[in-house]
């Protein structure tokens, strides 16, 4: 990742700070007043968010240091370590949410919907704005994930509003606590998905729009190229992906080894975004001593 792109990540996610840190108060204040489940649950989820923000912003701050005699490959994976500790702080506000919400359910409490209305209003124009502020810069999984936090936002403000108008026209206060089941189902859905990214990355798997077989059937197409072994493909951060590989080339090639490693690493790069590759090449016979290579 450019320099200047992650300014533009780090400058979008300070925008979103400010913005959810200025709405808190505001659906915290409405969710009292109007007595909202809904709405208290949803400010609730903004702090979570904030903390989540923060995090966010230390840990792409800290991926930009560079790499050191014992941290070969820097910091990058610090922003997988910040996405995974959000998605668990964003499954443990959702698990909140509902409990609360299924608490409620049965009481139906009353809910005063105009009050409701105006500060889901004000927490939505909020979200939106800090959507659009994070929007020019989303790279890294780290900031996918903050992203997603702001999005959830936005989602559970239009649910509010949505069950603000209902309650202030029919008075059926249920409606709030179903909002509030529903916020927390619509969590706990995108917040799996981010750590199911963020955990193979974590245990070094190959990246989900990386097909190893096609990796091998490629390389294995390339004149010159005999076989394909001990391949092993995986992730630094969300956008920086490494491979290792063993070719085996035939005689002719190994005059020329400089013309098919660029044109490999070519391959590599422009067909499946892998920017870092490591290849052993082989004579056509050669036999490895041992288990050296054997992961």
């Amino acid at each position: 990742m450019r320099f200047d792109e992650k300014c533009a990540e780090q400058r979008g996610l300070l925008i979103s700070m400010a913005l959810t840190s200025s709405i808190i108060g505001v659906e915290v204040v409405g969710g009292i007043v109007s007595n909202s489940l809904a709405l208290l649950s949803d400010a609730w989820h903004m702090f979570a968010d904030l903390m989540a923000l923060a995090l966010c912003y230390m840990a792409s701050r800290i991926s930009t240091r560079p790499a050191t005699w014992d941290r070969t490959y820097g910091y990058q994976r610090v922003e997988i370590i910040a996405a995974f500790a959000n998605g668990i702080a964003l499954m443990a506000v959702a698990a909140f949410i509902l409990r609360e919400a299924l608490e409620r359910l049965f009481s139906a409490a009353e809910v005063r919907g105009l009050e409701m209305l105006t500060a889901a209003l004000i927490g939505f124009l909020a979200n939106l704005a800090s959507m659009m502020a994070m929007s020019r810069g989303m790279l890294s999984l780290n900031v996918r994930a903050a992203f997603l936090h702001v999005l959830s936002d936005a989602l559970s403000s239009i649910g509010v509003i949505a069950g603000a108008i209902i309650i202030h026209f029919t008075g059926l206060y249920i409606v709030d606590s179903i909002i509030g089941i529903a916020i927390g189902i619509a969590v706990i859905y995108g917040t799996a998905r981010m750590l199911r990214t963020a955990i193979n990355v974590l245990l070094e798997g190959a990246p989900e729009q990386i097909n190893p077989k096609e990796v091998v059937e490629r390389l294995r197409g390339i004149e010159g190229v005999l076989d394909v072994h001990d391949l092993h493909i995986w992730s630094i951060t969300s956008y920086a992906h490494v491979l290792s590989a063993h070719l085996v080339l035939n005689e002719e090639a190994l005059q020329d080894v400089n013309r098919l490693l660029n044109e490999v690493k070519a391959i590599l790069k422009e067909d499946f975004g892998i920017s870092h590759s490591t290849l052993q090449l082989e004579r056509e016979g050669y036999r490895e001593m041992g288990d050296i290579c054997r992961i």
